[in-house]
């Protein structure tokens, strides 16, 4: 294995220093980034835009085209920072008692930024694979995944036969990830001024009320799932509540957004019959958008591979797991019928977290684990 931990670090804090949180994203000024490390490496690439300034990158290593390929996947945009809570600046890159501090370290640039400098261990070594590796970097992972969809739909991914993402793992191999579904609920009311409404009773025809009164029943909704050997039963959270005009009137719509994260083996549809079971006459369920879970068996040759990567590089004897987030694996994967492991140096729940870190040892390790799987993957 060759030694990159110092480039790494370099690159990871080249990689946090830009600002990709999404909203806006900006992503373009990582990808910009990327490109120039593979570049000085004699790797090339192509960055393009999938909206103004919101870019995916894709660099390919060719191989001799006697295996499937391999793909590397990470996403550049990041989580919002309340700058009041953070003891450290986001985008400085400091680096205290072994940990490398800021927005993206762990959720993903510390990642993008192993799997960057395996991909040029391996150019520079000047081995020809068997297959090609190929990193595939997306934007707008964090919202509605465009930037994986587009990589599917482009052909990126075309001839890969696995798929190893760098999301926060803290280096141990994950093959199950929740799925997200994300429902709109609506409900209407009856306008009116609230000093005419002496009349009114119930609810009196306020859709924030019906609204409130909906979403106490499905907070507490349970919904029945087998039980998963990986992850936990599914979660609900209630997390966008808009409505009204103003104080004096009778609001006549109200909405949330509701976030359910499932486990494999519960459908979007059944989900959605359960949320409308519960749902009275002035109530409307939709779906925003749904990223199904994934889930790779534990004996799939690309994970027992995996695992033994990771075993060589941390010295642990670790075994598959499973995460409660998703990743661009849940648009891959069903489109392509890909295997997925997800390694990273990051630690599970650092996502979004304030004073959000990555430990540098961790950082080191993952980039030889990166370069472990492909050479044994493709080799």
């Amino acid at each position: 294995m060759s030694g990159n931990e110092s480039e790494t670090l370099e690159l990871t804090r080249a990689l946090i220093a830009q600002n990709t949180i999404y909203p806006p994203g900006h992503e373009e000024k990582a990808a910009a980034v990327v490109a120039s490390k593979l570049r000085e490496a004699g790797v090339g690439s192509i960055v393009y835009e999938i909206l103004p300034r919101r870019t995916n990158l894709v660099a390919r290593l060719a191989g001799t085209g006697e295996k499937p390929g391999l793909a590397f996947s990470a996403h550049f945009d990041t989580i919002d920072v309340d700058l009041d809570k953070w003891s450290v600046d986001p985008f400085a890159g400091e680096i205290r008692d072994g940990k490398l501090y800021g927005r993206g370290t762990a959720d993903m640039k510390g990642g993008m930024a192993a799997m960057t400098m395996a991909m040029i261990a391996i150019a520079r070594s000047g081995e020809r694979l068997k297959g090609d590796l190929v990193l595939t970097f997306s934007a707008a992972e964090n919202s509605d995944c465009l930037g994986a969809k587009r990589l599917v739909a482009d052909g990126h991914l075309d001839g890969v036969g696995a798929l190893l993402i760098s999301e926060p793992s803290g280096n141990l191999p994950l093959v199950t990830e929740k799925g997200a579904l994300w429902l709109r609920v609506t409900a209407n009311g009856e306008y009116a001024h609230n000093a005419f409404t002496e009349d009114r009773v119930g609810d009196r025809g306020n859709a924030i009320i019906r609204l409130t009164r909906y979403l106490d029943k499905a907070h507490d909704l349970k919904l029945n799932v087998p039980a998963h050997r990986h992850v936990k039963p599914p979660t609900i959270n209630i997390g966008v509540i808009r409505g009204g005009h103003e104080a004096a009137f009778v609001p006549s719509k109200a909405s949330a957004d509701i976030d359910i994260r499932l486990a494999p083996g519960l459908s979007p549809e059944a989900v959605l019959a359960e949320f409308h079971a519960i749902a009275g006459p002035y109530i409307n369920v939709e779906i925003l958008d749904n990223k199904p879970a994934v889930d790779t068996p534990d004996d799939h040759p690309f994970v027992e591979l995996c695992v033994a990567a990771c075993r060589a590089e941390t010295g642990r004897d670790v075994g598959p797991g499973g995460v409660g987030y998703y990743t661009d694996g849940a648009i891959i994967c069903p489109a392509l019928g890909l295997p997925m492991v997800i390694v990273g140096p990051g630690e599970i729940g650092m996502s979004g977290a304030i004073d959000e870190y990555v430990d540098v040892e961790k950082l080191e390790t993952s980039a030889l684990i990166f370069e472990r799987i492909a050479r044994d993957y493709l080799g």
